[in-house]
């Protein structure tokens, strides 16, 4: 039985969509109309990730000022 969505993580989602995907992978793939509401639904799971992703990385710089995306800087004096 499938969890309830708020209690799935982001890695099980993103199986789950790798898994649903995974039916495609053939060279004999026709499109279809189920292909294009999974690939639909693929496409907005995974940029809805990438932009809570961008929010938590924005949130951790601005409450973290040593910190960027290149890594942590030295303190300053060091």
């Amino acid at each position: 039985m499938a969890e309830k969505p708020e209690k799935r993580t982001v890695e099980q989602e993103l199986r789950e969509l790798a898994t649903t995907l995974d039916k495609y992978g053939s060279g004999e793939a026709r499109l279809t109309k189920e292909m294009v509401t999974d690939l639909s639904k693929a496409i907005h799971g995974i940029g809805g990730h990438l932009v809570d992703l961008h929010h938590r990385v924005e949130k951790l710089e601005e409450n973290t000022p040593e910190w960027t995306t290149r890594g942590w800087d030295p303190p300053p004096g060091d």
